[in-house]
């Protein structure tokens, strides 16, 4: 923005020294010191002596004299000023800005409406009863405060960047403990895959040799049998031909005897059953009979824990299914999803429809929370268990007092049993969350309640009333099957898509 020029000698001359804007009703003392007449008038009620605001020379006059107006000087001001709205004076003279009500310049400060006001404002019923102060002296005051703050911004801008520097350097630093972390555990995990399958085509690599083997011994015991039959034949008929050179007598005396050895015998010329490898049992759908079978080893839950959302002082254990307490806080980011006050964890997915259950062993802790948390819930400070803060949720209080939290108080909950596993099913669309005993699915507490946020699992394994720790609480993780839809069943899907 262009700074304007400094003023001209003529307009210092029409400038009232206490407003430092053009004189409106002229006044001078005998001192031959010139001012507003309402800026004189209210530095004098504010004087128990009537001195110049310059010079400081007394007047004993009490009060503004109709003779102490100077017309001519009022004159010329006016002048001056109509002047300078058409134009014909330079850019430096610019029209003092003027109250839109009366007209007036703005010679005061109202310090309760915090705005600037003329002379006739303060008369009105609006600022008539306000402080205020001249708008020379507010000015000078706001310009100092203004400057002391300029001053101390610098240190502390630099504070706050440094501070916010280093907390993002940290955050960074323990992305990549994490990143490295997330991949030992990733890579453990398919390790544990490899294994399984690597264990798994040896077995069936040594079925299929097995199988081999005894196919190929039975057909060699048949081929050794077959070699042993050759051999007898041969010597049958060397010996046969050896006793048809004897003279007619005697060849016809063994006659019918060479004649039955002669007979070639029956030899079993049936192909044996079952003699090639069975392929199909080897290969057929190999890959997915190894997938049932790798349900043996797997495991699925429809909640996992957000280690990204879980309080300082929380344990999370590497499957994110078990939450506990440490009792050490330990070296996270400050994110915006991280709860800092309220020992409480998240599960990693939310939902905004449908209807979804988990169950989650409690076992003996003597204390614990369990329910559903809108999205928005508060992150940061005290977190209120209850619908109005955003959390639906039971809980488990010093070994013995279970409570629903539906008020600030919460309400009171008897139960016929201690329960061990408890089951949490939100309906979204119903509005409904009810909690039950795993154990015979009786029902604990239900809530109503018409959701509009994205609803996520809430767990907090709590501390006993002495602080210790109570435990940890699990997801329990659900049975898996591996079923196959009849041919006609697939097709009615197929279609209803």
């Amino acid at each position: 923005m262009a700074q304007k020029e400094p003023r001209t000698a003529l307009e210092d001359e029409l400038i009232c020294p206490v407003c430092l804007e053009f004189f409106q009703d002229p006044v001078t003392l005998k001192c031959q010191h010139s001012f507003c007449h309402s800026c004189l008038e209210t530095a004098w009620t504010q004087q128990k002596q009537r001195e110049c605001p310059v010079c400081k020379r007394r007047h004993s006059m009490g009060l503004i004299q109709p003779t102490m107006s100077n017309i001519k000087l009022r004159n010329i001001v006016e002048a001056y000023l109509q002047e300078a709205k058409k134009g014909t004076i330079g850019e430096t003279a610019v029209c003092p800005v003027l109250c839109s009500m009366h007209e007036k310049k703005y010679c005061f400060f109202c310090e309760e409406c915090e705005e600037v006001v003329c002379a006739v404002c303060l008369e009105t019923q609006l600022h008539a009863k306000h402080r205020h102060k001249p708008l020379k002296e507010e000015v000078q005051w706001r310009k100092e405060e203004l400057t002391l703050l300029l001053h101390n911004l610098p240190g502390k801008l630099e504070l706050d960047i440094k501070r916010a520097i280093s907390s993002k350097e940290q955050a960074a630093q323990y992305i990549k403990t994490q990143a490295q972390i997330t991949a030992g555990q990733i890579k453990s995990e398919f390790m544990k895959l490899h294994q399984f399958l690597k264990e798994e085509e040896r077995a069936r690599l040594t079925a299929l040799k097995q199988e081999e083997d005894k196919k190929t011994e039975l057909l060699t015991e048949k081929i050794t049998s077959l070699t042993g039959d050759m051999t007898s034949l041969s010597q049958r008929i060397s010996d046969i031909q050896a006793k048809m050179n004897t003279d007619d007598v005697s060849f016809m005396q063994i006659y019918k005897d060479l004649k039955d050895r002669a007979k070639y015998p029956e030899q079993d010329s049936e192909p044996v059953s079952g003699a090639l490898t069975d392929v199909a049992h080897h290969l057929g759908n190999l890959r997915f009979k190894v997938w049932e079978k790798m349900k043996e080893m797997v495991q699925y839950s429809p909640v996992t824990l957000d280690v990204n959302s879980a309080h300082p002082d929380l344990l999370i254990s590497e499957d994110l299914l078990e939450v506990s307490d440490r009792r050490a806080s330990q070296p996270v980011p400050d994110n915006a999803e991280r709860f800092d006050s309220s020992v409480s964890v998240l599960g990693s997915v939310g939902f905004c429809s449908g209807v979804h259950s988990w169950e989650v062993e409690v076992g003996p802790k003597k204390a614990w929370t369990l329910g559903v948390a809108k999205e928005s819930v508060v992150r940061k400070g005290n977190v209120e268990v209850s619908p109005e803060g955003g959390i639906w949720a039971i809980g488990l209080w010093n070994g013995e007092h279970y409570s629903a939290g539906t008020a600030s108080l919460g309400t009171l909950l008897t139960l016929k049993k201690k329960p061990q596993k408890i089951m949490v099913n939100l309906e979204y669309e119903k509005g409904e969350l009810t909690f039950y005993d795993s154990s015979d699915m009786s029902v604990i507490y239900t809530f109503q309640h018409s959701f509009t946020e994205k609803m996520f699992p809430y767990f907090s394994p709590c501390l006993n009333s002495d602080g210790s720790n109570s435990g940890a609480l699990r997801i329990c993780p659900e049975k898996v099957s591996v079923t196959v839809a009849p041919a006609l069943q697939r097709e009615h899907s197929a279609n209803k898509c």
